[in-house]
């Protein structure tokens, strides 16, 4: 088998595994609304001689993690024809895609999971919660009263997207793993639909600077129409006061509307009545450890003490992160460097564990409890605890 590049010729087979993969009850298709050459990333195969046996996409993120600026490729698009199911090949590809991001030099990788069990048992772990909250429009009707509420409402687009950067880095600030988004991420993922573009309005305060934003759509179901929010930002308070003002506004056309946000609930804090704000918790993307060595000698530790501890690392797919490591930390910097396998190591873990401490999901105390890891010496657990502290992880971008 070999893993390469999509041929420019197999490109209406990638779409036709993508929608069969994505979208199978809208049935085969003649011709399709996207085209791959058009979308941010490049396209993977993985082929047995001329047969392409799946496919994925990658996308290549800078991202913010703990004060240092990262690379993080985004792994999409995994799709498998039903014929070639239950083979191995998607394993196999997303080893691939792994080896291809470690000779890169990258350290972290996310998806967004199809199912999180099949992605853990792979490596992942899940990276952060985040809240939807859903509603009728009335019950945002107070901020029409709120003594913040003021400025103006305008179209926006995509040409604008230098201001509306500013705007979200304020938004997000105090957020770990967002993507710094380029110009092409902007037009095509989030001023672009697959079918219809989505509307696009932003807020002005009083003396016209651009403080918040809004992306959504108003979609036709069932029990009526609802406005579905798939980007929003605020720079402070004020900002948000006025874009849910926006939203309620649209009372006499939709009937329900939802809202992603992070993992919060001060939305039913505001409300005249809580009860009328459905809020529920969902899953949000799942990250990975690319290369354990190279991910602990990234970042700096400037909390934690000059020490050093042991670590077994069971990695499925990654024979490079698969063993023992010895971690030095000096001076708030540390090495990692492989070791003989030791049944008294410091710390044993799986790569999905280590992952999610690695990026703050969980603190080292909660991955102890939740998950497979295993501190052993109260050093050792010192020691990580100081390096990882839990942090607000709040990946926003859908991919």
């Amino acid at each position: 088998m070999e893993y390469r590049p999509l041929p420019d010729d197999r490109t209406e087979q990638f779409q036709e595994y993508i929608e069969y993969a994505f979208s199978p009850e809208d049935g085969p298709q003649d011709e399709y609304d996207w085209d791959p050459d058009e979308q941010p990333g490049d396209e993977r195969a993985l082929f047995d001689g001329d047969s392409m046996l799946c496919v994925c996409r990658h996308y290549w993120f800078r991202t913010r993690l703990r004060g240092q600026q990262l690379e993080m490729p985004g792994l999409s698009a995994v799709a498998s024809p039903p014929h070639h199911r239950r083979k191995g090949h998607v394993t196999r590809l997303l080893a691939e895609s792994l080896r291809e991001y470690r000779d890169r030099g990258d350290v972290l990788t996310a998806l967004w999971a199809f199912e999180h069990p099949f992605y853990e048992r792979q490596g992942w772990g899940l990276a952060n919660k985040w809240t939807r909250y859903e509603c009728d429009p009335e019950a945002l009707g107070w901020t029409r009263d709120d003594s913040l509420a003021g400025g103006e409402f305008r179209p926006i687009d995509a040409d604008e997207y230098e201001r509306l950067d500013s705007v979200l880095a304020a938004a997000d600030e105090g957020y770990e793993l967002g993507i710094e988004r380029t110009e092409d991420w902007w037009r095509e993922r989030i001023f672009s639909g697959w079918q219809t573009d989505p509307y696009a309005y932003g807020w002005e305060s009083e003396d016209g600077e651009l403080r918040g934003y809004l992306v959504y759509r108003v979609e036709d179901e069932s029990e009526g129409k609802r406005l579905h929010v798939s980007d929003f930002a605020a720079a402070d308070r004020e900002a948000r006061v006025n874009l849910l003002r926006f939203l309620a506004d649209h009372d006499s056309q939709v009937e329900r509307m939802s809202i992603n946000r992070p993992l919060e609930t001060t939305l039913l804090d505001s409300a005249t009545d809580p009860a009328d704000i459905d809020c529920e918790v969902k899953p949000g993307p799942m990250v990975r450890l690319v290369d354990v060595p190279a991910a602990f000698e990234a970042l700096e530790y400037p909390d934690a003490p000059d020490a050093s501890f042991t670590v077994a690392v069971s990695d499925p797919l990654a024979d490079w992160n698969d063993g023992a490591f010895r971690v030095r930390v000096e001076g708030g910097r540390a090495t990692c460097e492989r070791t003989a396998r030791d049944a008294e190591a410091d710390v044993v873990t799986s790569v999905s564990a280590l992952s999610q401490v690695y990026v703050g999901y969980h603190s080292v105390a909660d991955a102890e409890s939740l998950t497979d890891l295993d501190v052993r010496t109260p050093a050792a657990r010192e020691t990580l605890s100081a390096m990882f502290p839990e942090t607000e992880v709040f990946p926003r971008d859908h991919f």
